[in-house]
C-alpha cells in the first residue's frame, strides 16, 4: 500500500478518535486539573511552590496518561474487528499488517498529541507563576509520553486477540512490570537484593523499562513526587531510582517497535467478522 493510502487510513482513524466523547472529556479534564495544579502551587513559595507545582504536574501526566493510555490501547483493534469495519477495510485492499499499523499509529498519535497539550498546559502555568519555562518539566512529559507509549502498546498488541477489559490488564501490567524492573535495579545498586542480585540484573537486561526523568528522581529523593513517583522500601531501607540514561530510553523504544509488530501478527491470525 502507498504512503498516501497509509496516511489516508490513519487520518480517518483519527477522526474516529476525535468524535469520540471521551476522549475529548479526559483531554477536558486533564487541562482542567493542570490549571488546578497551578493554582494550589500558587499558594506557596520558594521550593515547596516548585516542587508542589512539578508533582502536581508529574502526577496528572501519569494518571491522566495511563487512562489514555489504557483506554486507547485497549480497544484498538478487537472492536472493529467485531463488528466487520476492518473486514471490510481488508476486503477493499490493505493488507491486515497495514491495517493493524495504521489503528496502532493513529492511536500513537492521538495520546502524544493529549500529552502535549498537557505539557503546554502546565508550561503555562508554569509561566503563570512567575517560574518561566520549566524545561526538567518538560523533560519528564517526554519521559512519561514513552512510558505511556509502551502502556498504550501493549494493551494494542493482545486487542487482536482479546477484549478491551483484558487488554486493559495486560497494558497497566506491562507498566507495572517495567516499574518493578527499574526500582529492583536500583536497590541491586544499593546491595538491597542480596542473592536475587543475577535474576534482577538479568530481568533489567531482558525486559521492558520505565525511563525515569531527573525532575522524578530529584523529587523522589526528597519525598515530594506524590502519587508520580511513592517511597520505594526493600527490607526497610529506602531505594532511589536513579534517572534513566539513554540506553534505557533507546531500549523501551525498541520494545515498543518489537510489540507493535506483534500486534499485526495477532491481527493477521485473527478471523475478521
Amino acid at each position: 500500500m502507498s504512503a498516501r493510502g497509509l496516511a489516508a487510513l490513519v487520518a480517518a482513524e483519527l477522526g474516529a478518535l476525535a468524535r469520540r466523547r471521551w476522549v475529548g472529556g479526559v483531554v477536558a479534564a486533564g487541562l482542567a486539573v493542570a490549571v488546578a495544579v497551578a493554582a494550589l502551587a500558587a499558594s506557596e513559595s520558594g521550593q515547596a511552590r516548585d516542587d508542589d507545582f512539578r508533582a502536581g504536574a508529574a502526577s496528572l501526566l501519569l494518571l491522566g496518561g495511563l487512562v489514555m493510555a489504557v483506554g486507547l490501547g485497549s480497544a484498538a483493534l478487537n472492536r472493529e474487528a467485531d463488528s466487520g469495519h476492518l473486514g471490510l477495510l481488508a476486503a477493499a485492499g490493505p493488507g491486515r499488517a497495514t491495517l493493524a499499523g495504521a489503528a496502532i499509529a493513529a492511536r500513537a498519535a492521538a495520546l502524544v498529541a493529549t500529552l502535549a497539550v498537557w505539557g503546554a498546559a502546565v508550561q503555562v502555568g508554569s509561566l503563570a507563576l512567575g517560574r518561566g519555562l520549566d524545561g526538567p518539566l518538560a523533560v519528564h512529559t517526554a519521559a512519561g509520553a514513552e512510558n505511556m507509549l509502551l502502556t498504550l502498546l501493549a494493551a494494542a498488541a493482545v486487542s487482536s486477540v482479546v477484549g478491551p477489559v483484558s487488554s486493559s490488564l495486560v497494558g497497566l501490567a506491562v507498566y507495572v512490570l517495567a516499574q518493578a524492573v527499574v526500582n529492583l535495579e536500583a536497590a541491586a545498586d544499593q546491595g538491597l537484593i542480596g542473592t536475587s542480585e543475577a535474576g534482577v540484573r538479568a530481568a533489567y537486561l531482558v525486559l521492558p523499562r520505565l525511563v525515569v526523568s531527573p525532575m522524578i528522581f530529584l523529587l523522589q529523593a526528597r519525598e515530594e513526587a506524590g502519587p508520580a513517583a511513592p517511597p520505594v522500601e526493600i527490607n526497610g531501607t529506602t531505594v532511589f531510582v536513579p534517572a534513566s540514561a539513554w540506553a534505557t530510553v533507546a531500549w523501551t523504544l525498541c520494545w515498543c517497535a518489537g510489540i507493535a509488530a506483534v500486534a499485526a501478527v495477532g491481527l493477521r491470525r485473527r478471523t475478521l467478522a
